[in-house]
């Protein structure tokens, strides 16, 4: 991630061995791995295979302890298609991390029908997480204080207005930081669908879509945000996150107590810190 974009300017820096320590500090059986978000990489195939060989390495290592979230070489779809059929077939991976938009299109564009269809037929999982918006950010806060939830909430609405939500049922996606500003949208979101020519066809039930993502509650501790979630969510779909390292272990622990001490209700906390992520990765329910 880039260092400007973290409110101290500064990119943490990630070991096994610190994560690790992190998740025994909180109960975290395993932690699935992913690449965040960066600048344009030139080779970005060769480079992101490299980190999807070393994240299979990283399990083979510490076994039970990570799984993994592959990266693919967007906006290059061909070259993604060829990455998700090594990644699947030979790494065995959980799933694939992707990012809210590349070159200012959003996940919802036509550009990705491909990688969406190949997918969907392989019944995966697909992490968003966002990244650097293709706008100039406002000098108000830094970048993943605002700008981050706000193109995770963009490319959400993109996806289910393009129709993406019902074309590919069968893609597990899975929305960081409990789905950005979506859960609060959703009423002004699902009026607008049904007011705009053409589109509410092709969607159909706008919140049947938005109840088929997953969400994570990293970096989403409170009982504002928990409460905006659960009116919108199937229950089933709130994963634990930690946002690790971006999170620092004290705000990690803080999150825990937040959660545990939580009285919203519409959600069960042993399915949020294990079950449905198992569900999900087919990993053993506790």
């Amino acid at each position: 991630m880039l260092a400007s974009a973290m409110p101290n300017g500064k990119a943490p820096d990630w070991s096994a061995e610190a994560a690790i320590a992190m998740m025994d500090a909180n109960g975290i059986a395993e932690g699935i791995l992913s690449v965040s978000a960066g600048p344009p990489i030139p080779n970005a195939s060769i480079l992101l295979r490299e980190c999807n060989d070393a994240a299979a390495e990283l399990r083979a290592r510490y076994k039970g302890r990570f799984g993994s979230f592959a990266s693919l070489p967007l906006p290059d779809v061909d070259a993604s298609l060829e990455e998700v059929a090594y990644c699947l077939d030979d790494l065995q991976v959980d799933g694939f991390i992707v990012f809210t938009s590349y070159e200012g299109r959003y996940l919802g564009d036509e550009l990705y029908a491909p990688l969406w269809r190949e997918l969907n037929r392989r019944k995966a999982v697909v992490f968003i997480h966002p990244n650097q918006p293709p706008y100039e950010t406002p000098r108000v806060a830094p970048m993943s204080v605002l700008e981050f939830p706000f193109e995770t909430t963009r490319t959400a609405a993109s996806l289910i207005v393009s129709g993406a939500m019902v074309s590919y049922r069968n893609i597990r996606f899975i929305l960081s930081h409990a789905g950005g500003a979506l859960p609060f949208l959703v009423p002004r979101l699902t009026l607008s669908i049904s007011m705009m020519p053409g589109v509410a066809d092709k969607v159909g039930d706008a919140l049947q879509s938005i109840r088929s993502f997953y969400f994570d509650t990293a970096l989403s501790a409170g009982d504002s945000t928990l409460s905006a979630l659960t009116r919108v969510a199937d229950p089933d779909h709130i994963l634990f996150g930690t946002d690790f390292p971006f999170a620092p272990d004290d705000a990690i622990r803080n999150f825990n107590d937040v959660l545990e001490g939580s009285a919203v209700t519409g959600f069960r906390k042993a399915d949020v810190y294990r079950n449905n992520a198992a569900r999900l990765l087919g990993r053993a329910l506790s």
